[in-house]
């Protein structure tokens, strides 16, 4: 098996949870095997254009739109004219890409609309991906195939200097400054300065904030909390480096919670509304926590009891000295 196309067309979490078939593929076809994504256009198309391992990217934006009316589709048709795909993977679990299997050129089509794929909440969304590829593979294969990137980048210049320990945290997340949205995913602003302070006394590490440009108005206290650097509107590259070199990450539930994870970096992970059975930091290898507050209601996204939450309780009830109690552990781990 000499070419692969495979599709998963979402955000850059979406993407760094699919990395696993990249591993898969090369144990069961071999390091030469040649693999192409449809991706979203953006972090998750360069971050894979990025990987050593990819061969090419196709951005795929408004994935509902006709073939023909699709400029990148019509380029990913013509290209599996003359290059035939051996095998196609379809990792999404909507309709929205069913038709790869009627446009892109293949021997072996593996997921929707063969069958029908569907998360449980129960079982991570990882997992339910291998399901897919998995038989086919390889079961053992499968099974053992972590998160993970291969990356072609320069040295990027950090606020800190070499060789000084330090932690990431990434208090923001999408939606953060979005009109009319509840921040449920948010931990108070005064426990992440008081989780710095916590680091600084013990420590003495310095502390980068990874986010947004656009969030830093958020955080206007942390931001000037002694021993913080901000890396608010950095590169992706920046923040590459900066998590690849980090004792830990502390994160809310969000991309950059799968990029470190995905960089072999310790996570301590904050969730409140959604399930970390489905979407949390997945790794085989690597000590990650993810710690929740368990109250009753949690986890409650896109349920009733969320849009009617207006205390945030799941998330303000983590305590900084819990989530600096994990830090400990991931980085002595």
């Amino acid at each position: 098996m000499q070419r692969v196309l495979v599709i998963r067309i979402g955000r850059l979490g979406d993407t760094l949870l699919a990395t696993p078939v990249i591993e898969a593929l090369r144990q069961a076809c071999g390091p030469g095997v040649k693999i192409d994504f449809a991706a979203s256009p953006g972090a998750s198309a360069y971050i894979l254009e990025l990987d050593e391992r990819v061969n090419r990217v196709f951005p795929i934006a408004h994935r509902s739109t006709p073939w023909r009316l699709h400029r990148v589709k019509r380029a990913l048709e013509r290209h599996s004219r003359e290059f035939p795909y051996d095998l196609v993977i379809n990792l999404e679990c909507g309709h929205e890409c069913d038709d790869f299997i009627r446009f892109a050129r293949h021997d072996k089509f593996l997921g929707r609309p063969l069958v029908e794929t569907q998360h449980r909440e129960d079982r991570h969304c990882v997992d339910t991906e291998k399901s897919i590829y998995a038989e086919f593979l390889g079961r053992n294969i499968s099974r053992n195939a972590d998160t993970s990137l291969k990356l072609k980048l320069e040295t990027q210049q950090l606020p800190v200097p070499v060789g000084v320990k330090y932690l990431v945290i990434n208090p923001g997340f999408s939606g953060l400054g979005r009109a009319g949205y509840r921040s449920h995913r948010a931990w108070p602003e005064s426990h992440w300065v008081r989780l710095v302070e916590l680091i600084r006394k013990d420590t003495g590490w310095p502390v980068l904030v990874n986010g947004t440009a656009a969030e830093q108005a958020f955080f206007p206290g942390l931001l000037e909390a002694p021993g913080v650097h901000s890396l608010m509107g950095s590169s992706l590259p920046t923040l590459v480096q900066a998590l690849s070199g980090a004792q830990c990450l502390v994160s809310v539930d969000t991309g950059t919670m799968h990029l470190a994870t995905a960089l072999a970096t310790p996570v301590v992970a904050l969730f409140g509304p959604t399930n970390p059975q489905l979407t949390g930091p997945y790794s085989i290898k690597d000590a990650n926590r993810v710690l929740v507050s368990g109250v009753d209601c949690q986890p409650c996204v896109n349920t009733a009891a969320q849009r009617k939450c207006t205390l945030n309780r799941c998330m303000t009830g983590l305590s900084p000295e819990v989530v600096y109690d994990a830090c400990l552990q991931v980085v002595s781990a």
